[in-house]
C-alpha cells in the first residue's frame, strides 16, 4: 500500500470524446493518459511490475469528494406507503458523500435522501476555470419573478445556503429557477476545406462542460510520485479527451488531503467497494463469483489508438461501486492490435474502499 493523493481537476473548457458523462472520468482513461504523458517526458515508460493505481474521477464540491453509489441492496424494508416514491428518488442518485456511501455500503437506507440528491445536483453543475461573480443584490433581482428567496431556493436545489455557493453556482441557480438547462452540453462549429476545390463544409462537434472532479492516485515510491506529478502538469496543458490540439480538455489541478476516514478504509481488509474500473485476475474472478455477497456491474471497454484507425482489443471490466469479498489486485492488459509495435496497456488495477469498520 503506497501513498494516496486526492487530485482535484477544474476544466478550462469543454471536454470532448466518446461517452461523456457529467462528473465522471473513467480510471482506465486517466491511467493511460498519465502513462502516455510520462513517456513523452521521460522517453521511457515506468516499470509495470509495481504500478501506480488511480480511481475514476467523481464530482468534488464544497470540499467533499462524492463517491459512486454502492451496488448493495438495502436490508431494511421500505416505509409503508412511501416505497415507490423513495425508489424513484433513489434511482436518480449516482454519487454520495462519504458518510452516505458507508451507510449504503452497510445495506442501510439514507435518512435524508432529499439532502443527498441536492448535494449531487450541486456537484454536477458545470464549472469553468475562470471565476465568476454575482452580487447578492443581482441574485435577488434575478430571482424576484420566482417569488422565492435566494437562500430558500439554494437550500432546496443544492442543499447549501447562498453564502456557500460560488459565483458560477449562483448563475446556475438563476438559470434553473427560470427553467433553463445547465447540463453542460456544448457545440462548437468547425470548418473543413477541400484542398483541390477549396469547397468548405461546416459541421458541429459536441462537448461537455464538466463540473469539478477529483480522483485518487496511489503511488508506490517517492520517485514514482515525482514522475507522475510532472506528467500531470503536462496533461493539464495538453488536455484530456478529443480535439486536444485545439485546446479542448485543458484543466487546472490541485492536491487535497485524503479525508482521514477514507484513508483508513483504503487500507482495510474485508468486503470492498470498487472506486475504479477493475479487471480481476482469473483467480480473483472465481472468488468473486463464489462469494455469496458479491454485487457487481460489467462494462465492455474498447476504442481506437490515438492518431490511427486501428481498434484496441476490447475487454470486460467490473464497474465502480461493485461490492467484492476482499481487496483485489486487478490486472494490466495489453490491448494492442495484432502485430502492433509496442504494448498498449489498459489498466484494470483495483482501488477500493473497505466496508467494515
Amino acid at each position: 500500500m503506497g501513498q494516496h493523493d486526492l487530485i482535484v481537476l477544474t476544466f478550462r473548457g469543454a471536454l470532448r470524446g466518446r461517452e461523456q458523462r457529467p462528473g465522471y472520468l473513467p480510471s482506465d482513461m486517466l491511467w493511460g493518459a498519465l502513462y502516455s504523458a510520462d513517456v513523452r517526458l521521460q522517453g521511457a515508460p515506468l516499470p509495470t511490475g509495481n504500478p501506480y493505481r488511480v480511481s475514476s474521477a467523481f464530482p468534488f464540491v464544497g470540499g467533499d469528494w462524492l463517491l459512486p453509489k454502492p451496488r448493495v441492496s438495502a436490508e431494511e424494508p421500505e416505509p409503508a406507503g412511501r416505497g415507490s416514491s423513495l425508489k424513484k428518488k433513489a434511482k436518480g442518485l449516482n454519487y454520495v458523500r462519504l458518510a452516505d456511501f458507508l451507510t449504503l455500503a452497510r445495506g442501510q437506507r439514507l435518512t435524508d435522501l432529499d439532502a443527498a440528491l441536492a448535494a449531487q445536483r450541486r456537484a454536477l453543475l458545470p464549472v469553468g476555470g475562470a471565476p465568476l461573480t454575482l452580487s447578492d443584490q443581482a441574485l435577488e433581482r434575478a430571482l424576484r419573478p420566482t417569488k422565492r428567496t435566494p437562500d430558500a431556493l439554494a437550500r432546496e436545489r443544492y442543499g447549501a445556503g447562498v453564502a456557500e455557493l460560488s459565483g458560477t453556482e449562483k448563475l446556475h441557480l438563476v438559470r434553473q429557477a427560470r427553467g433553463r438547462s445547465v447540463t453542460g452540453q456544448t457545440e462548437r462549429q468547425r470548418n473543413s476545406q477541400d484542398r483541390v476545390t477549396a469547397a468548405t463544409e461546416t459541421f458541429m462537434t459536441a462537448g461537455l462542460a464538466q463540473p469539478r472532479v477529483a480522483f485518487l492516485l496511489e503511488t508506490t515510491s517517492p520517485e514514482q510520485r515525482t514522475r507522475l506529478m510532472a506528467a500531470l502538469r503536462l496533461l493539464a496543458d495538453s488536455g484530456l479527451g478529443g480535439l486536444r490540439t485545439q485546446g479542448s480538455g485543458q484543466f487546472e489541478f490541485e492536491l487535497r488531503p485524503v479525508p482521514a476516514e477514507l484513508g483508513r478504509r483504503l487500507r482495510s481488509e474485508g468486503p470492498q467497494i470498487l472506486l475504479g474500473l477493475t479487471r480481476p485476475s482469473p483467480e480473483e474472478a472465481r472468488a468473486i463469483d463464489e462469494a455469496e455477497g458479491s454485487r457487481y456491474g460489467l462494462i465492455r471497454r474498447d476504442g481506437f489508438l490515438d492518431g490511427t484507425g486501428q481498434e484496441r482489443q476490447d475487454v470486460w471490466m467490473l464497474t465502480e461501486g461493485s461490492l467484492v469479498p476482499g481487496p483485489l489486485a486487478g490486472t494490466l492488459t495489453d490491448v494492442a492490435p495484432p502485430n502492433f509495435s509496442h504494448p498498449v496497456w489498459r489498466s484494470g488495477l483495483a482501488l477500493s474502499v473497505g466496508v467494515s469498520a
